[in-house]
């Protein structure tokens, strides 16, 4: 995996190192990030026209994309898990 230019990290390049640290110590979480880059592949193919789904299939794509990338990078940001503080909960 080349995490200089994985969909995950292209916002937070400086969280590269991070990533690729974080990938070779968990398994699950690399396959995760594995899976979330083989969705962000097909949204993208979906919306270049190269692959075709309803809008129904495409929205659920989306969503997918969106909170697959959210539980990664809160494991990326928080990775012993804690709250951040953030939120007030």
């Amino acid at each position: 995996m080349s995490t200089a230019v994985h969909p995950l990290i292209k916002d937070v390049p400086d969280l590269a190192q991070d990533l690729q640290d974080l990938c070779d110590d968990d398994p699950k979480y690399a396959r995760q990030v594995e899976e979330y880059q083989q969705l962000v592949t097909r949204l993208a193919a979906v919306h270049a026209g190269t692959e075709t789904l309803d809008a129904e299939s495409t929205q659920l794509l989306e969503q997918q994309c969106s909170a697959q990338q959210a539980i990664l990078v809160r494991k990326l940001t928080h990775p012993s898990g804690g709250c951040c503080g953030g939120c007030g909960g």
